[in-house]
């Protein structure tokens, strides 16, 4: 009942665990989809992010590089200038406007040269009708007046035309006596520039600015220089590194975010700064998230339904192998119940058979064999196997029987591998061994102690069965074929062995036989 009833749970177990653990597979399986897919989107976003650092970076070095020999060149016209101007105060005269275009060259298209008497007023210019203005009230004249040598101002609007320019100016000095100052006005829109060749969004930006923080020049424009000294590049990036990348939660000049590249130049108060919008940053990312969504998400939904689907058609599995369990298990307590029956019944007729008048030795032979018989039946139910019988604890059953029905004092030694055969063969294998033992009970070990030994060997396919006693042997042509001889070869013969007797040391009996019978292999296939 112990052994039906932890069947019956492991059935209840089976039918519970196998749809869940499909469903537990396939769960896993999804997540270990999904959280692979996570990792692949978080290492494009994160290649996307370093892209755009690595754009911005280098961006900004270009513009930084372009700005250098902008500044040089500039700073150089500037010291042409001032070299071309006498020690007289400066003066519009056609020979001094001719030796400054001499000493300016070709300026890049939409430079201005001017340069300014000590009170701030236009006297030579590239453009002649700006001749006149007066620059005294901008900061960077006020600065070079007091002693500055160069100056770069922030964005400014230019006073003719009202265009976005920013100014490098130089003081003009003789006998250590300000004499004016010359200036080149750059057109902010030379940023612009920049921003095409490197093939940035409408929404990125380059920017040149003041180590004061204010804007110098910006693409696109803004109508007024814009303070960023309180932005992170100044506060928290420039000071421990001239050069890097960085991300903006939000720009100083429009709020928006910004993955910013900056390169102080040599030389010059000045850093080129390069934003490139995190959008289109990350625009490569969104088009790859969205294509491998397009993909993922259809094949994580036909994972959960087949996983969904398998589930369903294991549970039903599950409710057929578990009506045939029960099934299975009811034939099994119906084929205990007949074993046990039977081996009750050949109980009775050894009962029985106790009860005849009969000589004494015949009856015990008679019951030794029903026992063997008995002993079949009470192992099948017993172990609950029936198509094979377990030999070992039989033959140990069997021996320790008949070995109490005698009064001899013999020595009983087995060693038994654990072999089995076919339910089939088990009673006469029983009967077998029953015989044999009996004789050397009856005949080796008269009045005397002796020694059995019982031996039970596996040889590739086939068994042998070894019983050997330690009696006087006997001389086989001096003993006659009686019932236990002729018993003993047709036992040999029912499970398919070949026996041999050796009488020379005590007697041994040796029973080779195949551990699946010929009719039971043909039978199979």
């Amino acid at each position: 009942m112990q052994i039906q009833g932890r069947r019956l749970v492991q059935s209840l177990a089976d039918r519970i665990s196998t749809p869940h653990a499909a469903i537990g597979y396939g769960a896993f399986l999804l997540f270990a989809f999904v959280l692979l897919a996570c990792f692949m989107i978080w290492q494009s976003y994160s290649s996307a992010l370093r892209t755009g650092e690595a754009k911005a970076e280098s961006s900004a070095q270009i513009v930084a590089a372009h700005l250098e020999w902008m500044m040089e060149a500039s700073d150089q016209a500037l010291r042409r200038i001032d070299s071309a101007l006498g020690p007289e105060p400066i003066r519009s005269t056609w020979t001094t406007i001719w030796d400054i275009r001499s000493a300016v060259g070709d300026l890049p298209e939409g430079f201005q040269y001017s340069v300014y008497d000590e009170a701030g007023r236009l006297r030579l210019s590239s453009v002649p009708e700006a001749i006149g203005i007066d620059v005294s009230d901008r900061d960077y004249f006020r600065k070079l007046k007091a002693g500055e040598t160069v100056m770069i101002s922030p964005q400014l609007d230019e006073r003719l035309s009202g265009e976005k320019v920013f100014v490098v100016a130089r003081r003009i000095s003789r006998n250590q006596q300000f004499h004016g100052a010359a200036s080149i006005a750059i057109p902010t829109a030379a940023m612009d520039e920049f921003w095409s060749k490197f093939g940035l969004g409408p929404l990125s930006t380059v920017t040149v600015i003041r180590t004061d923080g204010l804007m110098v020049a910006r693409h696109p424009q803004l109508t007024h220089a814009v303070d960023f000294s309180t932005s992170p590049l100044f506060t928290r990036f420039l000071p421990s590194s001239s050069s890097g990348v960085y991300h903006a939660k939000a720009s100083v000049a429009d709020g928006i975010p910004r993955i910013v590249g900056y390169q102080k130049i040599d030389g010059w108060p000045i850093i080129a700064t390069v934003g490139v919008e995190r959008h289109e940053a990350l625009a490569g990312f969104r088009a790859n998230l969205i294509g491998g969504l397009t993909v993922g998400l259809p094949t994580a939904l036909a994972m959960a339904i087949g996983t969904l689907w398998i589930a369903s058609l294991l549970h039903k599995d599950a409710d057929r192998r578990g009506q045939l369990e029960i099934a299975v298990e009811r034939n099994s307590f119906l084929l205990r119940e007949i074993h046990h029956r039977v081996k009750n019944n050949l109980q009775a007729v050894a009962s029985l058979i106790r009860l005849q008048p009969i000589p004494a030795d015949l009856k015990a032979d008679i019951s030794r064999r029903i026992e063997s018989m008995v002993a079949v039946h009470e192992q099948i139910y017993g172990s609950d196997q029936f198509d094979r019988i377990d030999l070992v604890p039989y033959v140990r059953r069997l021996v320790s029987d008949i070995a109490k029905g005698f009064p001899e004092d013999v020595e009983v030694e087995f060693d038994l591998a654990p072999l089995s055969v076919e339910r089939e063969r088990g009673v006469a294998f029983g009967l077998l061994v029953s015989e044999v033992v009996t004789n050397a009970f009856k005949y080796a070990f008269k009045g005397r102690k002796g020694r059995l030994i019982i031996s039970l060997k596996r040889d590739g396919e086939q068994g042998q069965l070894v019983i050997h006693d330690d009696g006087a042997g006997f001389a086989p042509e001096e003993v006659k074929q009686g019932m236990g001889t002729k018993l003993i070869a047709g036992f040999a013969m029912q499970v398919g062995g070949t026996l041999a007797v050796d009488a020379s040391d005590g007697t041994k009996v040796t029973v080779t036989f195949p551990l699946t019978c010929p009719q039971q292999k043909f039978a199979m296939r």
